[in-house]
C-alpha cells in the first residue's frame, strides 16, 4: 500500500513535469511536422554549423526535416555575457537567411534533463530550432579549456546566464552534462557533430570536446542512429568540394552571420581568410551511434608542404626526418598521439612516424628520430595551429632551399604552411587564373583575369599586357548587392557572381577581339552570357543562348572555346558527364549575335570523365582537342579530332611515369610557328638537389603519336604551387608567360598570402627560355582570382 502510494506520488510528479515541460515550449514549435525526419546538429560554437557542416543542414531543412542545432559554447573564450547574445542574434539570421523567411524567433528557457536550456525557435518555420547551453569556451592557441576540464577532469561549470537580465546560471558536471545531450539526441533520425579523432590544436579544443562527447552520449542511445562527423580547420586548404550554387548559398548564410558577429562580412566573399576558404569546403565521415568506439581514434596524416611540394619522410631511427617526394609510403604517414596534459597545454602531442612508431625529438636545435617517451618534454610538439607546426623548443617547421628548416616564428611565408594532406588547393588541378586572348585586336596578347569582391559575391575582371609591365585596367565590373537581412538568395536569375560562374575568352563575333563568355545556371539549364570587347573594355552582358534543363553547369566537366568550324568564329564545347561513363561532347556554335543549340559531336564513353580538354588551334581551319589525364596512375594523352560534323575519340597512351598525374600543368602552344599542338608540361623538380624551388618544363608534339617529352627548360625560385603557366604567340614573339603568386609575409590567420604577377619568357628555337620579363604585380590577392574551371580532377 505505502509503495503504491509512493509509486502513486512519484507519478503524479511525472505528469506534472512533462506537463510543465510542454507548457514551456511555443505552440509554433510544437506545431512542427517532422515525419520526414530530425537532424540534431552538435557544435561547440556558434558558426561551427555554418562554417564546417553546412549545407548539410541545408539540404535536410530543403527536404522536410525538422533540424535541431545544439551549441555548447556561449560567445568564445573570455567573452562577456554581451558577446553571447550578438553570436545568438547573429545565428538567428543566418538560419532564417537559411529557411528564406523573416528573422523572428520566440525565445525562452526550457528544462532538458533537469537543466535549463535556452531555446530558439523560428516563428514562420518551426521545424528550425537552436538550443543554446551556453558553456564557457576554451581558446584556440592554448590556455584553458573549460569543456575539457569537464568531460576529462570531471570538473563542474558554470553557464553563462540564461536570462537576459544576466540571471540564472546552470551547473553541469560530465553525468549531467550527458543527460542533457542523451535526452536532445533522443529525438534525432541524423545527428551530425565536429571532429572527435584529432587533437588539439590541429582543431579547436572546443570543437574535439563536443564532438567526443556527442560520440560518447549518442553510443548510450541504445538505438542506431547514422552519425556524421565534420573535419574543421584544416579543411581551409583542401580543394573545394561543394557544388557551386550551394557555395553560394553558403556564402550568403555565413556572411549574414558575420554581418552581426565582427559587423563585417568582406572576409567571406574573399578567400584571403579561413572563414572564406571553409565556405566551398565540407568533409566528413560517417559511421552510427551504436558503434561502439573509444572517445578518440588515431588517424594517421601527411605533413605536405606547397612551396616545395614534398612531404615530411622518415629517414629511420636516429636520423632526422627530411622532405621528400610524396609517394604514400609509410615513411610518409605520420601520428600525432595525445599526451598526459592539463587540457589547453599547447605542447600536447608526439610527432610519431607510421613506419617507425618513433618519436621526433629536438635535441640542440637538431631533430631526430627516438624511442618515444611521453615526459620529454622535447618530444612535445604543438601539432598543427592555422598551418604552422611548432617544434617542442617553440620553432616553426619550414622548408628552404628544398630542405626541412627551424626558425622563428614571425613574418613567416608560405613556406612555413603545412596541410594534411597532399590534396590541396595547392595540388588541385581543376583550378584556373588568367585567361590570355588579344582583346584589344591589336595582334597583342593580354592576361584576363577575374577578382572576387569583397562586399558582395560578384567580380570584377581586369586586363594586363603581356608586353610591358603596366598596371592593369578594369574592363568590367559585376557588381551583386549583398543585404544581409534578405531572406532571398543574392545570386539568382540574371545575377553574375564568382562562386556560380565559369568563364571563357574567345573571339565569338569573329571580329578579331577576344570576347569574354560567363557561364551560369539559370532556369533549370545554362545561361552562356556574352560581354563582348569594344578593345577598350567588355560590354554589359547579353544572353548569348540559353540551354534547356538537359544541359547543367553541375554535370558539365569542362567547357572549350575555340573556333570548332573554322567559321572564324569561337564556340564553345560542352563537356558533358554521361550517366554511365565518359563524356558526351556537344558544340554551341557561334552566329553573329548568338548561339545555335548544342549539337552532338561524339559520345566519348572511354574518355575519364576528370579529363583536362585543351583545344588545338589551327589558323584557317577546325579547331580540334587533346585530353590530358589521369589512366593507371600515369598521366595520359588522347587526341580528339574534329572533321566538321563529328568528334572522334583516338587512343590513349600513357606519358613516361615521371609525369605525376597529381604534378603536372600543362597548356598548349604553337611552338616552332606550328600549329598549336605543341603540349607544355610542368612538374615540380625532385631530384633531391639543394636548389631553391624548381620547375621543369618539357615539350612534347601531340601530333606525333611517337612522341615522347623532351626537358626542354628549367625555371628557378619558384614554387610549382604558386605557378600557371600559358603559351603565349603574338605579332612580336612566342613567349611562355607564368601567372603567379608572389611569396608574401602571412598573418595569424591566412592561409594563402601574396599578390598575383606576371613574368614573361621570350621562347626561341629549341625552346630555349630568354631572360624573364618580370611585368609587375597586380592588384588584389593571388588566392582572389584562383577559381574552378572543372568539376573533376
Amino acid at each position: 500500500m505505502r509503495s503504491s502510494a509512493a509509486r502513486l506520488v512519484r507519478d503524479s510528479s511525472l505528469a506534472f513535469l512533462v506537463l510543465l515541460f510542454f507548457a514551456l515550449i511555443p505552440a509554433s514549435a510544437r506545431a512542427a511536422d517532422c515525419s520526414a525526419g530530425t537532424l540534431v546538429t552538435v557544435v561547440a560554437h556558434l558558426d561551427d554549423d555554418l562554417l564546417f557542416v553546412d549545407p548539410a543542414i541545408s539540404e535536410r531543412l530543403d527536404a522536410g526535416w525538422c533540424i535541431t542545432t545544439v551549441h555548447l559554447i556561449g560567445g568564445a573564450n573570455g567573452a562577456n555575457f554581451a558577446y553571447v547574445q550578438t553570436r545568438e542574434r547573429a545565428s538567428r539570421l543566418a538560419y532564417a537567411r537559411m529557411a528564406g523567411v523573416p528573422d523572428e524567433w520566440i525565445e525562452t528557457n526550457i528544462p532538458v534533463a533537469g537543466k535549463l536550456v535556452h531555446q530558439m525557435v523560428l516563428k514562420a518555420k518551426p521545424q528550425v530550432r537552436l538550443l543554446e547551453l551556453r558553456l564557457p569556451g576554451g581558446a584556440v592557441r592554448g590556455g584553458r579549456v573549460p569543456l575539457g576540464l569537464l568531460w576529462e577532469q570531471r570538473a563542474t561549470l558554470s553557464t553563462y546566464p540564461m536570462n537576459a537580465d544576466g540571471s540564472v546560471r546552470v551547473q553541469y558536471d560530465r553525468a549531467s552534462l550527458s543527460a542533457t545531450l542523451k535526452a536532445i539526441l533522443a529525438e534525432a533520425s541524423q545527428i551530425y557533430t565536429l571532429n572527435p579523432d584529432t587533437v588539439p590544436f590541429l582543431e579547436h579544443p572546443d570543437h574535439i570536446y563536443a564532438a567526443r562527447i556527442t560520440r560518447h552520449v549518442a553510443q548510450t542511445l541504445n538505438k542506431s542512429v547514422p552519425i556524421v562527423y565534420h573535419v574543421t580547420y584544416p579543411t581551409g586548404d583542401w580543394p573545394g568540394n561543394v557544388p557551386a550554387a550551394e557555395v553560394q548559398r553558403k556564402r550568403d548564410i555565413v556572411a549574414s552571420y558575420f554581418s552581426i558577429d565582427g559587423n563585417e562580412s568582406s572576409h567571406v566573399f574573399g578567400e584571403f581568410q579561413w572563414d572564406g576558404n571553409w565556405v566551398a569546403r565540407r568533409y566528413a565521415f560517417a559511421d552510427r551511434s551504436d558503434h561502439r568506439i573509444a572517445d578518440f581514434q588515431q588517424r594517421p596524416i601527411r605533413l605536405f608542404n606547397a612551396a616545395a611540394n614534398r612531404c615530411l619522410t622518415s629517414a629511420g631511427s636516429g636520423h632526422a626526418p627530411i622532405l621528400a617526394e610524396c609517394t604514400g609510403s609509410a615513411a610518409q604517414q605520420w601520428r600525432w598521439d595525445p599526451l598526459t596534459v592539463y587540457p589547453g597545454n599547447t605542447q600536447n602531442a608526439a610527432l610519431v612516424s607510421v613506419a617507425t612508431s618513433q618519436c621526433i625529438a629536438e635535441r640542440d636545435g637538431y631533430l631526430i628520430s627516438e624511442a618515444c617517451d611521453q615526459w620529454d618534454m622535447a618530444q612535445r610538439w604543438t601539432p598543427w595551429d592555422f598551418g604552422l607546426v611548432y617544434t617542442p623548443q617553440r620553432h616553426c617547421l619550414g622548408e628552404n632551399d628544398g630542405k626541412l628548416t627551424m626558425r622563428g616564428c614571425t613574418a613567416l611565408t608560405t613556406r612555413y604552411r603545412w596541410a594534411t594532406t597532399q590534396h590541396t588547393q595547392a595540388t588541385d588541378l581543376r583550378l584556373a587564373t588568367a585567361m590570355v586572348g588579344d582583346i584589344a585586336g591589336t595582334g597583342e596578347a593580354s592576361a584576363v583575369y577575374v577578382q572576387r569582391q569583397h562586399d558582395g559575391p560578384g567580380f570584377n575582371v581586369y586586363a594586363a599586357s603581356l608586353v610591358k609591365a603596366s598596371p592593369p585596367a578594369l574592363w568590367y565590373a559585376s557588381t551583386v548587392p549583398f543585404d544581409p537581412r534578405a531572406t532571398a538568395p543574392s545570386c539568382t536569375n540574371d545575377a553574375l557572381c564568382f562562386d556560380s560562374a565559369r568563364f571563357l575568352l574567345g573571339d565569338f563575333d569573329g571580329n578579331g577581339k577576344a570576347d569574354l563568355m560567363v557561364i551560369t545556371a539559370r532556369q533549370g539549364g545554362t545561361a552562356f552570357w556574352l560581354l563582348r570587347s569594344t578593345g577598350e573594355r567588355f560590354e554589359a552582358p547579353r544572353l548569348w543562348l540559353q540551354t534547356s534543363s538537359a544541359f547543367r553547369p553541375e554535370s558539365t566537366q569542362q567547357y572549350v572555346a575555340a573556333d570548332f568550324n573554322g567559321a572564324g568564329r569561337a564556340g564553345v564545347l560542352i563537356a558533358q558527364k554521361r550517366t554511365d561513363s565518359g563524356l558526351d561532347l556537344w558544340l554551341a556554335s557561334s552566329t553573329n549575335s548568338a548561339g545555335t543549340a548544342p549539337t552532338l559531336v561524339a559520345q566519348a564513353k572511354a574518355l575519364p570523365q576528370n579529363v583536362n580538354l585543351l583545344p588545338v588551334q589551327v589558323p584557317g581551319s577546325r579547331a580540334s582537342l587533346v585530353a590530358v589525364g589521369a589512366a593507371s596512375g600515369r598521366l595520359a594523352l588522347t587526341q580528339i579530332a574534329n572533321d566538321g560534323t563529328r568528334m572522334s575519340v583516338g587512343e590513349r597512351r600513357l606519358l613516361p611515369a615521371n609525369f605525376q598525374p597529381d604534378f603536372v600543368k600543362v597548356t598548349l602552344g604553337a611552338v616552332h610557328g606550328k600549329a598549336s599542338n605543341t603540349l607544355i608540361l610542368s612538374t615540380p623538380h625532385f631530384d633531391g638537389a639543394t636548389d631553391d624551388a624548381v620547375i621543369d618544363i618539357a615539350t612534347l608534339d601531340t601530333a606525333d603519336a611517337s612522341s615522347v617529352p623532351v626537358q626542354a627548360a628549367t625555371l628557378r625560385g619558384m614554387s610549382w604551387s604558386d605557378v600557371f603557366p600559358f603559351f603565349v604567340r603574338d605579332k612580336r614573339n612566342a613567349a611562355l608567360v607564368l601567372y603567379r603568386r608572389t611569396d608574401a609575409t602571412l598573418g595569424n590567420f591566412y592561409f594563402t598570402g601574396g599578390a598575383p604577377a606576371l613574368t614573361r619568357y621570350p621562347v626561341g628555337d629549341g625552346f630555349a627560355l630568354g631572360p624573364a620579363q618580370e611585368l609587375g604585380e597586380l592588384p588584389g590577392l593571388f588566392s582572389e582570382t584562383v577559381r574552378i574551371d572543372r568539376l573533376a580532377q
